[in-house]
């Protein structure tokens, strides 16, 4: 018997790389949606921020989750703004001219 060579299959040919989809700008410059979004953010941030910030006012000492909580909640009303000024749309904005 002669000895066998192993043949495999030719691998298949690579995809070739999709392109890139192009950047859109947040909310998809819809300004409605925008405000809407984003003043709901800020109003949601504004109250997990005075939720937490409640028992502090009667006297109790803060407690790492009371902290953290107000965090939170600053950093939901930091996103509301970062919506509501649309800092990529108005970007390419600037390129486009």
């Amino acid at each position: 018997m002669a000895a066998s060579t192993s043949s495999s299959p030719p691998a298949p040919p690579a995809p070739a790389p999709a392109a890139a989809p192009g950047k859109t700008p947040l909310m998809g410059g819809c300004l409605s949606c925008r405000l809407l979004s984003g003043m709901g953010l800020l109003g949601a941030g504004g109250y997990v921020y005075w939720t937490a910030r409640r028992p502090l006012k009667l006297g109790y000492a803060p407690s790492p989750g009371t902290i953290f909580q107000m965090v939170v909640g600053i950093s939901i009303a930091c996103w509301g703004v970062v919506v509501l000024a649309d800092p990529v749309g108005k970007l390419q904005d600037t390129k486009k001219q």
